[in-house]
């Protein structure tokens, strides 16, 4: 009697080109997510901070109101130095009005070379301290711009570090808040010695 044949299961072939490429090599390593960019956060100014706009492990934006720290006394001193060169600047004004009535006595020989020259440099002292009232209202309006702090970079905030009722120190003591970018970060990891090659 003739033995049946076995059963043959059909087998898919396909075709493909060869060609030089790299192979995927997969090392498993334990790696640590390093953020690029890390900013603590410290206060420029020295006050008491009345409000805390972040919650712990928010995602911020650059820009990002984070605390406030209270802007009166700062107000008050760019008030008071906005008055100061208001007034300077009416005290150059008359006398640059004056120099003009002295130039014309002058050239009238109604006044002697001594009280022009004298009326000059007084017009000249008024414009330099109108210049330093002009720098301490810049100075004060820079000081008032440092009472609201806001992210410098996105990304994801830390621990909330600071609470409405608390002093703050200019530039000292611990981070009002620590902002880490997210987009883009690194991660570090070691490999051994022996795949070394294989990465190179």
């Amino acid at each position: 009697s003739a033995t049946p044949p076995p059963s043959v299961t059909p087998i898919a072939i396909a075709t493909a080109t060869a060609r030089t490429a790299d192979l995927p090599i997969r090392i498993d390593a334990i790696g640590t997510v390093t953020p690029i960019t890390t900013a603590a956060i410290t206060s420029q100014v020295s006050g008491q901070v009345v409000k805390v706009h972040y919650q712990e492990g928010q995602r911020v934006t650059a820009g990002t109101p984070l605390v406030e720290i209270d802007p009166r006394p700062f107000a008050a001193q760019l008030e008071q130095a906005q008055g100061t060169l208001e007034r300077d600047q009416h005290v150059l004004a008359q006398a640059r009005m004056d120099l003009e009535r002295y130039r014309a006595a002058w050239a009238r020989r109604a006044i002697a070379k001594q009280q022009l020259d004298d009326q000059e440099k007084l017009v000249l002292q008024a414009e330099a301290t109108v210049k330093l009232d002009k720098g301490v209202v810049d100075y004060n309006k820079v000081q008032l711009s440092y009472c609201s702090i806001a992210a410098p970079i996105a990304g994801r905030i830390g621990l909330r570090l600071v609470d409405p009722g608390n002093v703050v120190v200019a530039n000292t003591g611990a981070p009002l808040a620590v902002v880490a970018q997210l987009q883009p970060i690194s991660v570090v990891f070691a490999i051994s010695e022996d795949n070394l090659s294989a990465v190179l």
